[in-house]
């Protein structure tokens, strides 16, 4: 199997990036957090946060205080 995965020609293509593909990010109510075109909270990269990651990021300062009690 790996002796014809070798022999096969490798096909590689790049595309180019425009601007309108890149999805434009709204800063949100919380600091490090965006809100894309559907209006979800996401990460700089784009990533979709669920509201548990919401929670951390928005109280981390509280649940700090509590783990070293």
């Amino acid at each position: 199997m790996t002796k014809e995965c070798k022999n096969q020609s490798v096909e590689i293509e790049f595309w180019d990036i425009e601007s309108e593909d890149i999805p434009e990010l709204e800063e949100s109510d919380i600091p490090g957090v965006y809100y894309n075109e559907f209006r979800e909270y996401v990460d700089k990269e784009g990533n979709v946060l669920s509201p548990s990651d919401l929670d951390a990021i928005r109280y981390k300062d509280d649940y700090e205080d509590d783990y070293y009690r």
